[in-house]
């Protein structure tokens, strides 16, 4: 018998996202985020395999080798050695959407080995570990609510203490990089940041849902260069009354409400027109369980 966990790894929200300049050392934009895991989740099952092989499987989505599954596994590979495994993905994080699906996934690996193998007690840096999969990947591991500063490498956790109903659109398929390329040509001093982190911070902790006001995203302009029906989405879920924002680099847009009946109405709405998903905030990033195969 093989050891083998299988787990939930869930998506994310960034209620606000400002880009705050360029890392001096690896070029990467430098972010100043507050980050909310939402119920959305990839399910991700990790066995070991009597070789060293890695062989990721994604069951119901065209992704290539070059994925974050596989670039944990690699990782957590070269830090303890040992054998390999067989990783399946069932996605549920929609794709291309600004959730986190890619980072969940390698944040889903991390956590199996790391239940595995005690990751830690064998000399290997769980956050070095997740930071060299990707920068959104520390926060996925733990989720819940954070403010996640520079590169992903600076987290500070809170307790999200407002009500939020979330309706979720999808505008077409976005690419980070373009999304981070045509960032770069309207701000060449690689720096926009339209919305005042500290205070949002504050309202989610006091119930206040001012935090709806300050919602935003630094990437919002060059993402509505490439993908034409977000401004109309989002001009659509703000006629319902919600405080919208996109998530990540698109291409969803999020609706927000503290009101359950003008969030129904919505949702009504939007399922008769077409589709729609929605969303609740989640406390964790990952949730596991031990089988046996």
């Amino acid at each position: 018998m093989n050891n083998a966990v299988k787990l939930r790894a869930f998506g994310k929200a960034n209620l606000s996202l400002n880009i705050t300049g360029a890392d001096a050392k690896t070029g990467l934009h430098r972010l100043d985020s507050v980050m909310m895991s939402v119920d959305c989740f990839d399910t991700v099952t990790v066995v070991e395999r009597d070789d060293e092989d890695i062989r990721v499987r994604f069951v119901n989505a065209d992704i290539g080798d070059d994925n974050t599954a596989a670039k944990a596994a690699r990782a957590v590979q070269k830090a303890i050695g040992g054998n390999g495994w067989d990783i399946t993905v069932e996605k549920g994080i929609p794709i291309g959407a600004g959730l986190g699906g890619s980072s969940a996934d390698g944040a889903a690996v991390l956590r199996a080995l790391d239940v595995l193998y005690k990751l830690p007690e064998r000399g290997a840096d769980m956050r070095a570990l997740a930071l060299s999969v990707g920068s959104d990947v520390p926060f996925m591991l733990t989720g819940g609510l954070a403010r996640v500063r520079g590169v992903g490498d600076d987290l500070f956790f809170m307790e999200n203490k407002l009500r939020l109903f979330i309706v979720g659109v999808m505008c077409g398929t976005s690419s980070t990089a373009r999304a981070y390329a045509e960032f770069d040509r309207l701000y060449p001093q690689k720096t926009h940041c339209p919305t005042d982190n500290d205070k949002l911070c504050e309202y989610l902790l006091d119930a206040d849902d001012g935090a709806l006001g300050l919602m935003g995203n630094a990437l919002y302009a060059p993402v509505a260069k490439l993908l034409p029906d977000l401004e109309k989405t989002i001009a659509r879920l703000e006629s319902f009354g919600a405080a919208v924002n996109m998530t990540g680099s698109g291409g969803m847009a999020l609706g927000y409400f503290t009101d359950m009946q003008k969030f129904c109405d919505c949702v009504g709405a939007l399922r008769a027109d077409g589709e729609c998903r929605v969303f609740a905030p989640t406390r964790t990033g990952v949730l596991h369980e031990r089988i046996t195969v």
